[in-house]
C-alpha cells in the first residue's frame, strides 16, 4: 500500500500549468473546502493509522503543494518511524528546489525522488519560473554528491508548443554541461484538467507528439539492444504488461492501492481531489485502512475502449470530472492509443532481447503505483 501524505498544500512556485491557470478557472461544480496549511494531525495519531494497515510493505509519499515547505513535519515523520518501523519505502514528489534544505541522512532514506522539471534550462524556467532549473539540478547533483544512490525520477508537465522529444532528451544525454542525466522520466500532459481547451490547439500538436512517441520508442528500442532499459515509466509500465500480464485497477492505483492522507486527516483516492468533501473515504483518526470505501472508479468512454485494460482510464479525477469537451477527451485519448500501439510494434524485438539475455525481466520491474502514473 502506497500512500500519499500531503505535507501542505502551499508551494513556493507558481508554475503556467498549475498556479498560473488556476488564475483562469471558473467556479467549480465540485464543493471544496479550505484544506489547513501544515497538518492538524498527531504523529500518533498518523502512525497509529499506517500501523493497522495488513497490506504490508507501507510506502509514504511526501506530496504537495511542494512538501519540503513543511521539513521540520517530515524529518519528526520518518524519525518516529525508527520505533514503529511500518513504513518501508519513503519517497518525494518536489519541484526539487528545496531538496537542498533537507539534510542528507533524510534524503538518503529516500526509495525514489521524484523531481519537476520538463526539459533543459530554456523549457524548464519558461514554465516555473527564472533559475528554477539552475536550482534543480545543483541540489540534485549535491544529492548524488552527499551518498544518495537510488532512483531519481524526472517529472514533466508537457503540453504545446513543447518540441517533446527534444525536450526529454534533453533529461537523458542533457547538451547543457550544467545538465543533469536521468535514467528514469515520466511525462504527464497538461489536459483534461482546466477549462483551456478552446485556447489550445492540442489536435495539431498531438500529431506532432505522436511522431516523438514512436521516434522515442525506436531510441528506447535502440538502447535496449545495447543492454540498457531506460526507465522511461509510460513505456515501461506499458511494457511490463504486454510481456509479463501485470495487472493493474488503475494505472496510478487512486482508491485501491494508494491513498492520499490530507493535513486535516482526511484520506481521498487521490492528492488531486484534496478539499473535496464527496469525494472523502475516512479520517485517519476514525478509519482503519482495511476498509476503505471502494467509491470511485472510472466510466464511459473509459469501459468500453480497446485499450482500457492497459490504459485503466488515464485519470480518475478529470474522468470523474471532464473539463474538455468530448472531441478534445477523444483527441487525448488518441495519444494514450498511439503510445499503446508503438509499444505493442516494437514488442517483438523486445521479447527477442530477453530471450537473448541482452536484458533481463528485472530491467522492467518497479515499485507499484510510485507517482509515476504510467499513462501520460
Amino acid at each position: 500500500m502506497i500512500y500519499h501524505v500531503i505535507t501542505t498544500p502551499e508551494c513556493n512556485l507558481c508554475c503556467e500549468y498549475c498556479c498560473g491557470k488556476s488564475f483562469d478557472e471558473p467556479e467549480s461544480k465540485l464543493k471544496f473546502e479550505p484544506v489547513p496549511e501544515k497538518p492538524i494531525y498527531s504523529m500518533a495519531q498518523l502512525n497509529s493509522f499506517l500501523k493497522k494497515d495488513k497490506d504490508k510493505p507501507i510506502s509514504v509519499i511526501f506530496y504537495g503543494g511542494e512538501p519540503l515547505l513543511e521539513i521540520d513535519f517530515i524529518k519528526r515523520l520518518m524519525d518516529s518511524q525508527k520505533k514503529c518501523k511500518t513504513v518501508k519505502n519513503w519517497l518525494i514528489q518536489t519541484n526539487g528546489t528545496l531538496l537542498n534544505k533537507l539534510p542528507k541522512q533524510y534524503v538518503n532514506k529516500f526509495h525514489t525522488i521524484l523531481v519537476s522539471i520538463d526539459g533543459g534550462k530554456e523549457r524548464t524556467n519558461k514554465n516555473r519560473g527564472a533559475g528554477t532549473w539552475e536550482k534543480v539540478t545543483s541540489n540534485l547533483k549535491l544529492a548524488r554528491n552527499n551518498g544518495y544512490k537510488k532512483e531519481i525520477i524526472a517529472r514533466m508537465a508537457v503540453e504545446e508548443p513543447t518540441d517533446f522529444f527534444e525536450d526529454i532528451m534533453e533529461l537523458i544525454e542533457p547538451k547543457n554541461p550544467e545538465g543533469f542525466a536521468f535514467s528514469s522520466v515520466h511525462w504527464q500532459l497538461d489536459a483534461n484538467m482546466w477549462h483551456d481547451y478552446e485556447k489550445r490547439n492540442f489536435l495539431e500538436w498531438s500529431k506532432l507528439y505522436n511522431k516523438d512517441i514512436t521516434r522515442l520508442a525506436d531510441y528506447w528500442l535502440m538502447e535496449m539492444k545495447k543492454g540498457n532499459v531506460l526507465r522511461l515509466y509510460p513505456f515501461l509500465g506499458i511494457m511490463n504488461s504486454l510481456l509479463f500480464g501485470t495487472q493493474y485497477f488503475m494505472r496510478c492505483g487512486s482508491g485501491v492501492g494508494n491513498f492520499t492522507i490530507l493535513p486535516n486527516g482526511k484520506i481521498s483516492s487521490c492528492p488531486i481531489m484534496s478539499g473535496v468533501k464527496e469525494y472523502y473515504l475516512g479520517d485517519i483518526k476514525t478509519a482503519d485502512p482495511n476498509k476503505l470505501p471502494f467509491k470511485l472508479t472510472v466510466k464511459e468512454p473509459c469501459t468500453s475502449c480497446d485499450d482500457y485494460e492497459l490504459c485503466g482510464g488515464r485519470c480518475l479525477y478529470s474522468n470523474l470530472n471532464p473539463v474538455w469537451p468530448k472531441k478534445g477527451i477523444a483527441e487525448l485519448c488518441g495519444t494514450i492509443n498511439h503510445l499503446i500501439k508503438e509499444m505493442k510494434r516494437i514488442e517483438p524485438e523486445v521479447l527477442k532481447l530477453l530471450e537473448k539475455g541482452k536484458i533481463k525481466r528485472k530491467d522492467f520491474e518497479f515499485l507499484k503505483y510510485n507517482c509515476a502514473e504510467i499513462i501520460p
